[in-house]
C-alpha cells in the first residue's frame, strides 16, 4: 500500500470542509506521555487563526461544557481529557452532561480537540462521537485513524477487536526480530502518516503558563474541593483518611500534578506507619465505601481496575 502523508494543513482543510457541510469536528489525540500530543493539538489550533490559549485551553469537564455550549465555530482544547471523559467515570452526572452537550451542540460546529494517553480509556459514547483519531508514536510523527464506515450491525466504529489481533501479531514478530517495522497500514482504521513540527518558543511559553495556572485551579476546585494551600501529600492524606479517594482517584491526581504514583504511595504508607492510632493499611483506606459494598456483593466493577499508561 502506498504510504499516505498528511500535514496539519490537510487536517485543517478536512475540519473546515466538515464545518462547511454543517458537521462538528471532534478530534482525539493519543500517545505516550511526552510524545507530543498537546504539541500537535496546539499547532493544529493555531492554524485556525482564532485560537486563544487563555480561553480555549482547558483542564476540567466544566470548562469543556461551557466552551462547547457557548461558542459557534469555536475551539475547545481539552488538554487532559482523562479529567473530563475517562470511561471509569461513565456514571458520573458531570460526564453524562458532557456527552449530552457534545451531542446536542453539534450544530455549533466547534473544533473539540482532546488529548489522552490511551484512546480506549475514553468513554465509549464519547469515542463514538470522534471523527478523527491521531495516535502520536513519537515526537513529530502520528498515525491518522478514522472510523470504519458503512457497517450497519457492528457496534464498534473503531474495529477494536480486529485491530487488536493485528497488533498482537506485530508483537510476536518484534519479539523474533527487534528491527521489525510495524506496518500501521494493516489496521482497518489507518488513513496515513502525519508529520508535524514543534511549537515555537513563544507558543511553548504560552502553553506552559496556561497549563500551570489552569491545571492548579482545576486540581484545587474539582479534585480536592478546597482552597487551602497545603502541600500535596497533606491534601491527599486528608482525603484518604476521610475515605473520599480511591486508587483510581489517587492515580488521576498524581497524573494531574505530574507526581509519580509509586512515590506518592510510598510516602503515604510511611505517613500511615507513623500514626499509632490508625491500624488500617493504605490499600484498605483507598477502597471507598461504595467499592466495598460492590465487592461484598460480588459485583464486577471496572473502576477497581486502573488503566493508565
Amino acid at each position: 500500500m502506498r504510504k499516505i502523508i498528511w500535514s496539519i494543513k490537510d487536517i485543517v482543510g478536512i475540519i473546515r470542509e466538515r464545518q462547511k457541510n454543517k458537521f462538528d469536528a471532534n478530534i482525539l489525540v493519543s500517545g505516550d506521555r511526552g510524545n507530543g500530543k498537546s504539541t500537535f493539538i496546539a499547532k493544529l489550533l493555531y492554524a485556525f487563526g482564532n485560537y486563544r490559549p487563555k480561553k480555549h485551553q482547558v483542564y476540567s469537564r466544566e470548562e469543556v461544557i461551557k466552551l462547547l455550549s457557548s461558542q459557534k465555530y469555536g475551539i475547545c482544547f481539552d488538554d487532559e481529557a482523562i479529567n473530563s471523559g475517562y470511561k471509569r467515570d461513565f456514571q458520573n452526572k458531570g460526564q453524562q452532561e458532557l456527552i449530552k452537550i457534545v451531542t446536542a451542540y453539534r450544530d455549533n460546529f466547534n473544533v473539540y480537540a482532546s488529548a489522552i494517553p490511551n484512546f480506549f480509556s475514553l468513554d465509549k459514547d464519547l469515542r463514538d462521537l470522534i471523527f478523527l483519531h491521531i495516535h502520536v508514536i513519537e515526537r513529530g510523527i502520528g498515525i491518522v485513524h478514522m472510523p470504519v464506515q458503512g457497517r450497519l450491525y457492528s457496534p464498534d466504529r473503531w474495529d477494536a477487536k480486529n485491530n487488536a489481533k493485528v497488533e498482537t501479531s506485530w508483537g510476536k514478530k518484534m519479539a523474533r526480530n527487534p528491527k521489525y517495522r510495524v506496518p500501521y497500514s494493516d489496521l482497518s482504521t489507518f488513513r496515513g502518516y502525519l508529520y508535524f513540527r514543534d511549537l515555537t518558543q513563544k507558543q511553548r511559553e504560552v502553553y506552559e503558563k496556561v497549563k500551570v495556572e489552569k491545571r492548579q485551579k482545576s486540581f484545587e476546585k474539582y479534585v480536592l474541593g478546597k482552597k487551602e494551600q497545603k502541600n500535596f501529600i497533606d491534601k491527599v492524606y486528608d482525603l484518604i483518611l476521610q475515605r473520599k479517594i480511591s486508587v483510581e482517584g489517587l492515580k488521576q491526581i498524581c497524573q494531574l500534578e505530574g507526581k509519580r504514583y509509586e512515590t506518592v504511595r510510598t510516602r503515604l504508607r510511611e505517613r500511615l506507619r507513623g500514626e499509632t492510632n490508625i491500624s488500617e493499611s493504605l490499600a484498605n483506606l483507598l477502597t471507598t465505601e461504595k467499592e466495598k459494598k460492590l465487592i461484598e456483593s460480588n459485583t464486577e466493577i471496572d473502576s477497581l481496575v486502573p488503566e493508565f499508561d
